[in-house]
This record gives C-alpha cells, sequence and structure tokens, in this order.
C-alpha cells in the first residue's frame, strides 16, 4: 500500500466544497448541477486502507486464472494516492511484467481528452458549442436522414434533416453517427465498408468525404448513439487551431498537466513498455484497429491515444479540482459544474450508459443512487475504452479510481467489482 501526497493543487475539498462557491453557485443558479453539495451532506467517507488493499489479490487472481494478463490499478481521494499497483503482464508472450508506468491503448477514455480541449476553445470563444458542425466542417453541410417507416424502422429513402448537427450534438452523441461494431444494420454496414471510423485508412478529409455520403442514423437532437461524434470533434479542433489533433491537444491539455506519457503513437524508448493483450483475444481486432504503436493515417479524438493510468488520474484530478492542477487553471470552476451535468435527460438510444446515468459533455454522470449495477453518488462520472480500461470520478466522495487493463469482454464486469470493492473499502 502507498500513501502519499499527488496532485493535490489549490484545489482542495474545502475550497471547492465550501460555503463561498456554494454561495456562487446558488446565485448563478447552478446549484441544480449533478456536482453541486448541500449544506447536508457529510464530509466524504474515510477509505480503510487494509480493505482496498484487497483490490490486489483480486486482480493477481484474475491474472492467475488469464481472466486479463495484466492490470495497473490506481485509486486516489482528495488527491492522496491509496492505491497504486501493477500486477501481472504487460506482455505475457514475452515475459514482460506489468508496471506502474506501463502504456496502455485507452480508446474511447480518449474522448475525456478531446472534449476538455474543446472546452478551453469553447471559453476563448473560438469554439461555438451551438454553432452547425458545417462551420467546421464545411463537408459535413447539408446531412440526409433516413425516412421511417409508421414502425419506426428506416427506409431506404434519405430526406434532408429537420436540423444540421451541432457541435453539442457531438459532444452528447445526439448527432445521428454510429459505429460500425455495433450490432449490424445497413448504416453500420457501410460505415465498415468505407473504413469511416479506421485511423489508419484514410486521412481526416477524405474520412469525411466518405461520411458525407451517408445519412444520419436519426434526426439530430431526437436520440442517443454512442459514436464517432468524438473524432469529427477533434478534427474541428483541428481546424479552429490550425494545428493537427496531436500539437492541439498537446498545448491545450497534455503539456498543461504533465501526461508526459499520453500520446497518439507509442514509439522509441517508451515501445517496450507498451502493454499488449493475449496472443488468443477473441477481440484481437479491436488492437488491430487501434494500434497505437503505428503512426496513425489520422488524428482519432475518440479513440486514438495510449496513456498510463498515473497520466490519466492527473487528468481525473483536475476535473475533480474544477478545473486546475498544481496551480495550472485549465477550465473554469463554472465550465466543469456545467460539462460534467447532464445535458440529455430522458434521451436513450444505442449504448446508453443505463438506469440511474445520464450523460454529460463527455461521459456517463449519475443521477441517481439506485439503477446501476455498482455503488457511488450522484455526480459520479465513469467511462473507459473497449480495449479494456475503466475510470471513476467522484466528486461526493473525492475519489479517482483508475483501472487499465487489456481485455475487452471482460471491462464492464471488473468495472463493477472495482467499484463495489472501492466503495466497499468505506468506513
Amino acid at each position: 500500500m502507498q500513501q502519499n501526497d499527488f496532485f493535490t493543487g489549490r484545489a482542495t475539498a474545502r475550497a471547492i466544497f465550501g460555503p463561498f462557491l456554494l454561495a456562487a453557485a446558488l446565485a448563478l443558479g447552478l446549484a441544480g448541477c449533478a456536482t453541486a453539495p448541500t449544506a447536508q451532506q457529510a464530509p466524504p467517507a474515510q477509505v480503510d486502507g487494509a480493505r482496498l488493499g484487497k483490490v490486489v489479490g483480486w486482480l493477481k487472481a484474475d491474472v492467475a486464472a488469464n481472466r486479463f494478463p495484466g492490470a495497473v490499478v490506481l485509486v486516489m481521494q482528495d488527491g492522496k494516492v491509496l492505491l497504486h499497483e501493477a500486477v501481472g503482464w504487460a506482455d505475457k508472450d514475452r515475459g514482460v511484467a506489468m508496471a506502474t508506468n506501463s502504456i496502455h491503448p485507452i480508446a474511447s477514455s480518449t474522448k475525456l481528452v478531446t472534449t476538455v480541449a474543446a472546452l478551453r476553445l469553447f471559453e476563448e470563444n473560438r469554439l461555438k458549442v451551438m454553432a452547425p458542425i458545417a462551420t467546421y466542417l464545411p463537408e459535413l453541410a447539408n446531412l440526409r436522414v433516413a425516412r421511417r417507416d409508421p414502425a419506426g424502422n428506416p427506409t431506404s429513402e434519405l430526406v434532408a434533416a429537420a436540423r444540421q448537427p451541432t457541435v453539442h450534438d457531438l459532444m452528447t452523441h445526439r448527432a445521428g453517427f454510429t459505429y460500425f461494431f455495433f450490432p449490424k444494420n445497413p448504416l453500420r454496414d457501410r460505415y465498415r465498408e468505407l473504413g469511416i471510423d479506421r485511423i489508419d485508412a484514410d486521412d481526416a478529409p477524405e474520412m469525411m468525404r466518405k461520411l458525407a455520403t451517408l445519412p444520419l442514423a436519426f434526426e439530430p437532437g431526437s436520440s442517443f448513439e454512442y459514436s464517432i461524434a468524438t473524432d469529427l470533434l477533434g478534427h474541428i479542433i483541428e481546424r479552429v487551431t490550425g494545428k493537427p489533433l496531436d500539437k492541439a491537444l498537446g498545448e491545450l491539455v497534455l503539456e498543461p498537466l504533465k501526461m508526459r506519457d499520453t500520446s497518439f503513437q507509442v514509439s522509441g524508448a517508451a515501445l517496450p513498455r507498451l502493454a499488449r493483450p493475449f496472443a488468443n483475444d477473441p477481440d484481437k481486432w479491436v488492437f488491430d484497429w487501434l494500434d497505437v504503436s503505428k503512426p496513425p493515417r489520422r488524428f482519432s479524438g475518440g479513440a486514438g491515444l495510449a496513456s498510463t493510468a498515473s497520466d490519466y488520474a492527473r487528468l481525473l484530478q483536475m476535473m475533480l479540482n474544477e478545473g486546475e492542477l498544481e496551480g495550472t487553471r485549465l477550465l473554469s470552476p463554472a465550465t466543469v459544474r456545467w460539462a460534467m451535468s447532464d445535458q440529455i435527460g430522458s434521451t436513450r438510444g444505442v449504448a446508453h450508459p443505463g438506469d440511474g446515468y445520464a450523460w454529460n459533455l463527455f461521459n456517463p454522470v449519475r443521477t441517481q443512487a439506485g439503477g446501476p449495477v455498482f455503488p457511488g453518488s450522484v455526480g459520479d462520472i465513469f467511462w473507459g475504452g473497449i480495449t479494456g480500461p475503466r475510470y471513476f470520478m467522484d466528486p461526493r466522495q473525492r475519489l479517482v479510481g483508475v483501472l487499465f487493463l487489456l481485455r475487452p469482454s471482460e471491462r464492464a464486469a471488473v468495472h463493477a467489482e472495482f467499484r463495489a470493492m472501492v466503495y466497499g473499502a468505506m468506513k
């Protein structure tokens, strides 16, 4: 077990949740946001170190049972590391042990990084959240949608969309785009055939040229479908900044947060630290699709980054601190509170996070205590990636949890078990 000061910054629990900021939030009409506390809330629960340490034994047992090759786990409360351990193998075939600084392809955990960068541009009035996406990506003007029959099934007839998707629709996955790997339908088949969301096939202009030939899955704003939307948000960032996404994310997020091991390609001296899946994993296609050891044809703002658990924890701690880390402010507290609040209400659809959660501007946000299959607090957020990583951040309990492993088929179940053990260690 380790316990030391880590990423504490100036935004302590008292500073964030003290009476002054609560009064300010009320004055701004933000008291209803998911992260805003009430005067009746008790202090965050203490975590029993010995009970939390059982997480390591659980992970070791699962490695021994070949549930996954290895894992890196990191748990913090109020900026202090409570647990940071590596178990198992980074590359079982070559006999390379997992280390706490092993690098993982983080897939959709990339989305939080990209959205934070977009919000920085929003605060500078360089990016208009309610603008149509064609304002920045004219290739995607005049998108069409499939007319639906009385039973609600899409037909082959295409009509003009009632309105064009906005940047906000991209952030909330209500723009009408999809992913090729969801259950088959004609539109997803075309995504697959055209390689719409492959990062090794086309550059960004060619990908968008192909995308413009396809209909939207639904009228913008009318449904939720997890999708390539954050890839498009990344390409908007490229247009707004005039820089490739690796440079833009570096300047806007990665360098200010000192996320030195986070990048779109793992190469050189860092390559031996790259964790690998089981050679016979039936979902090996995921790692071939998101091969971070090769230079991408385009930078995927939705799935393309590789990172370490400690790097990613810095990002989450910045969000927990309402936009600040170690004296460096990336976002205003008001922007963070707004971004972390429910943006979609009762809207449902494909890959919605389920009962008890809605969607904010980058991932699920808990809206009620009951419903989810794991414990947490109203206002907590979580997500992960198809390659296996999972994370959560709980403003109420001042908790950050990161679990990096490579086993797509186990990621959801492992996350639920991880959450149960962390919250089960509270006194």
